[in-house]
């Protein structure tokens, strides 16, 4: 096996700043992986609160109208750790005229360069990958105070493992649903599953900002048939201390502008902790009062004789978990096929989510094997 890198579009300007990018896949051999990668450039005051994870909004692999993966950039980022336990690339910035980059892996595979699991695109009829985004998504654009118009960039390449014999199979990623969750506390939400593929994973997302994910959710069950088999029913507080002692911290830079008492949003819902400086270096600052919670930070700052420090641009270093609020669950040993959760048997396989008392973006993502 040769590994080799086609690339699909590498730093593309594109000058809609909503629209689609469609990528014909037409590949020979097998292909453990896609690394994509989207970068934009901040206004020249600033971009606050206004990530690449946020208008990066749906990246698909379709083969004619049938949908073989399907992510946001969030859940893409969010999948990349949980399978390969390490944090994708992420350099968010709100800085005046900062660019600002995300990047990460669709595996197809357990691990890079799988030899057992990848797609071959040769088997498909009319394969693409569509990018899709929106760099008004959260905030109009602007050439002061959000991304600037026509600055998208486009990265795609694809792993290539040239002479290798084509596997049979390969781990699709897709979002199953996505729905905004109940306020009502105890509340129960039954999301039925698909039966037809081998999980190796589930990931769920529970995000609100400024809330833990099991404010959002306190509890998940994954229950099949009418309670005849269940296979975990558990809290989601444990859950993700579960992840934590699985699959550890991520640790990233996020550069920001902001006054005093200003709040920052962070990338990580857990245990989120940050640290500033500023990047000027006769601002000094003296750093009174950072309060971490829920992914963000209050930043309160003064100069050192005691007076505002008023807006500055601060180098800034963020470490916790729970990656946009997401929670992995994982079925058996990541590396045993035969420890993986078999629907096939099961008449109805449902994921029950019940509420924490506060509404929420939701959503389930499933990794599942499928045959090239």
């Amino acid at each position: 096996m040769r590994p080799r890198d086609g690339v699909l579009v590498y730093q593309e300007t594109q000058t809609p700043d909503s629209s689609t990018k469609t990528i014909d896949l037409d590949l020979v051999d097998p292909v453990t992986a896609i690394y994509i990668e989207a970068e934009a450039v901040n206004g020249t005051t600033s971009n606050e609160d206004n990530f690449i994870s946020d208008v990066l909004t749906k990246i698909e692999v379709v083969d004619g109208s049938e949908v073989l993966v399907s992510l946001t950039m969030a859940e893409l980022e969010a999948m990349h750790f949980y399978k390969l336990g390490r944090g994708p690339v992420l350099f968010p910035s709100e800085w005046a005229s900062g660019t600002q980059r995300h990047g990460a892996y669709l595996l197809f595979g357990r691990r890079l360069y799988d030899p057992e699991y990848a797609i071959d695109f040769s088997k498909f009829r009319n394969p693409q990958l569509k990018l899709t985004w929106n760099l008004g998504a959260v905030r109009a654009v602007s050439a002061t105070t959000a991304f600037a118009t026509g600055t998208m960039k486009l990265t795609a390449v694809a792993k290539i493992m040239e002479g290798l014999s084509p596997p049979g199979k390969y781990l699709m990623d897709k979002e199953l649903l996505s729905f905004t969750s109940s306020a009502t506390s105890g509340a129960e939400e039954r999301k039925e599953l698909p039966t037809d593929h081998i999980y190796r994973m589930l990931m769920t997302r529970h995000y609100t900002e400024g809330y833990d994910p099991n404010e959002i959710t306190s509890d998940l069950k994954l229950t099949a048939d009418a309670d005849k088999f269940i296979a975990f029913n558990r809290k989601v507080n444990q859950l993700d201390a579960e992840a934590l002692s699985r699959w550890g911290e991520i640790t990233y830079t996020h550069n920001i502008f902001r006054a005093t008492g200003g709040v920052v949003r962070g990338l990580l819902q857990k245990e989120s902790q940050f640290e500033f400086k500023p990047n000027v270096s006769t601002q000094f600052t003296v750093f009174v009062h950072t309060l971490n919670f829920s992914g963000n930070v209050t930043l309160e700052t003064q100069t050192p004789a005691g007076g505002s420090a008023g807006t500055r641009q601060f180098w800034g270093t963020a470490r916790g978990h729970s990656l946009h609020g997401t929670v992995p669950l994982a079925f058996g040993d990541f590396n045993d096929s035969a420890s993986w959760l078999d629907p096939a048997t099961f008449k109805k396989l449902e994921l029950v989510f019940t509420s924490g008392g506060t509404a929420g973006s939701c959503a389930i993502v499933a990794e599942q094997v499928r045959p090239n």
